[in-house]
């Protein structure tokens, strides 16, 4: 496992990922950094006056940006390059699709302020529909870790892979899953809690929501699975299978819209295979966000532990 930064580990992506891009840099003179007039939300300020040369703002330009970067991927440049997820996967979706993916382009898109995390920026910017339209590309992985050390596994794996990545990053998390930097293997789920009653597939903010749930349940004798799905696409497939074999019912919990995000993914397995696990889904009900903290856009949309542990028994009692 990779040493942590620091003792006292921020919730706050930007700081993690800062630091991590620079160090990269140091040992990486290939890494380029493109960034959509927002070095204060992604955390690069301190990578584009370590690199100057290395460093493109392209202002609030996020189509050009993502063209850019296929040009300087395709030139032999390992490209991470930012906006805010909205924009990264909607405003730039052609470009994203045609010249990174398409080309096959050694992009890192990083959709920053994920889902309902864009908070007071206003509902324009809450991005909750990133995950379906970049999970539909061809050849694009896509990934979303659960806290700020999983976060630092993957960039770490990101500068050494090669290839298009969708890296959706939140502004801040719940509280970290982790006490250290974890390996991280793509297309690989992880069990952060066994249980027998319920399996619960969570990614990104909601594993701390799932893990917090399960121990609200934990004091009532309900034993719950709790699985991290750090990478949504390739999914794995053999971690949903098990889950449907070994436990009669399956929740799917995600900062971003039921239709098709982590959900959908897992739907789409439990589809192609003999199974009577009944699944349910719990994440943005096929609405936009609205401008308001982060707290209050949980509890609007039913995504507290609170909440979760009342949909498992629910599902439990056939509700």
């Amino acid at each position: 496992m990779e040493k942590a930064l620091q003792k006292e580990r921020t919730l706050v992506s930007k700081e993690i990922f800062g630091k991590v891009i620079v160090e990269l840099g140091k040992d990486k003179e290939d890494i380029v950094v493109c960034d959509t007039d927002l070095m204060r939300c992604f955390g690069t300020k301190a990578f584009s006056q370590e690199f100057p040369e290395r460093h493109f703002n392209f202002g609030i330009a996020e189509q050009n940006c993502m063209a850019a970067a296929a040009g300087l991927a395709l030139s032999g440049k390992n490209v991470f390059a930012s906006s805010f997820a909205n924009f990264a996967s909607k405003r730039a979706c052609d470009q994203v699709s045609i010249a990174v993916a398409y080309n096959e382009a050694n992009v890192k898109v990083c959709g920053l302020y994920a889902g309902l995390t864009a908070e007071k920026n206003g509902g324009t910017h809450i991005g909750v529909e990133d995950v379906a339209l970049m999970r539909s590309i061809p050849g694009m992985c896509v990934v979303e870790p659960a806290d700020t050390y999983e976060l630092e596994a993957i960039t770490r794996y990101m500068a050494d892979y090669e290839g298009p990545v969708y890296f959706r990053q939140p502004k801040m998390y719940l509280r970290n899953v982790y006490t250290e930097v974890p390996h991280f293997e793509p297309g690989r789920g992880v069990t952060m809690r066994d249980g027998g009653s319920v399996t619960v597939f969570a990614c990104g903010i909601t594993v701390a929501t799932a893990l917090d749930a399960a121990e609200l349940l934990a004091a009532e004798g309900i034993d719950v699975r709790v699985i991290n799905m750090p990478t949504v696409k390739p999914i794995d497939k053999d971690i949903i299978k098990k889950a449907a074999a070994e436990t009669d019912y399956i929740l799917t919990c995600e900062n971003h819209n039921i239709i098709g995000g982590l959900g959908s993914a897992v739907a789409e397995v439990l589809a192609g295979i003999k199974t009577n696990a009944v699944l349910r889904m719990m994440g943005i009900q096929d609405t936009f966000g609205v401008t308001a903290s982060l707290g209050y856009q949980l509890r609007k949309n039913g995504l507290t532990p609170e909440h979760m542990a009342g949909e498992i028994k629910g599902m439990l009692a056939g509700v």
